[in-house]
């Protein structure tokens, strides 16, 4: 409990506005549990850390929820001063600076019944024919997982509309794995209670690292130094893991509590 009960002080603390003139405003897309927009409040795991951040800074900020191709077209044009949480590319480099250190790494995993005895690496390379997936439709899992899916040596590949819903076909035993980005599989066991019976796998079988990064035409690499200097000092102490697991315990007790 002791770290949840830091998590609290921390989101007690964001809630106090530094006092500054012009606050930094950053852009970002809707991604549960990343990013989410509740009640009109944008939230989620991703704002949460960054919002901390800035605090720690000293800085405002102002998080703007949009469609991503919208946002990067802002902070190419420096009609924002940055953006999160962004893949790097040579293409978007040309226009943002990139933080050094990883905001998030983002793991694409597999999540099966708790129990099952599934080892990741042998599903991406030995025999599937005896095991079900569950997909969302149109999403990429990564260039090992993609081409598993392509060759066709599934049972049966479930393709569906929500990744909730193939949380539910692991829980009735309709499909054997689920493969999701893992954060989103996080949130989704938690708020349908189904973190008990729901595993995710380990290790994960994709990894790509995200970052905070700031418009090259709006200048702020000093604002960036200090950024990465704060977020450095915060894996060190532990208050990165702190806010990770504190944001996942309380929504699983907000979920509990929803259902006593």
């Amino acid at each position: 409990m002791t770290k949840l009960r830091v998590f609290i002080l921390i989101c007690a603390l964001i809630t106090v506005k530094p006092l500054a003139a012009e606050p930094v405003e950053l852009v970002t897309l809707e991604y549960p549990p990343y990013i989410e927009t509740r009640n009109g409040q944008v939230s989620g795991v991703a704002v949460l850390l960054v919002s901390y951040i800035f605090h720690q800074l000293e800085t405002p900020v102002n998080i703007t929820v949009l469609p991503w191709a919208r946002a990067l077209a802002l902070v190419q044009r420096g009609k924002a001063d940055g953006i999160f949480t962004a893949f790097k590319n040579a293409e978007r480099e040309k226009f943002a600076d990139y933080s050094k250190n990883v905001l998030f790494v983002q793991n694409i995993s597999l999540m099966a019944l708790r129990g099952s005895g599934y080892r990741p690496e042998e599903i991406l390379v030995g025999d599937v024919s005896d095991i079900a997936l569950c997909v969302v439709n149109g999403v990429s899992y990564g260039k090992r997982m993609d081409t598993k899916i392509a060759q066709g040596g599934f049972r049966a590949v479930f393709q569906r509309n929500s990744a909730k819903e193939c949380a539910h076909l692991i829980r009735t035993k309709r499909a054997d794995i689920w493969v999701n980005n893992e954060f989103g599989a996080r949130s989704i066991l938690v708020q349908e209670s189904l973190d008990k019976a729901i595993e995710i796998l380990s290790p994960a079988i994709e990894a790509t690292p995200s970052y905070i990064a700031f418009s090259k035409k709006r200048d702020r690499k000093a604002l960036l130094n200090r950024f990465d200097e704060v977020l450095a000092e915060m894996r060190q102490d532990g208050r990165y893991e702190t806010i990770i697991y504190g944001y996942f315990e309380s929504m699983r007790i907000k979920c509990e509590s929803t259902f006593e």
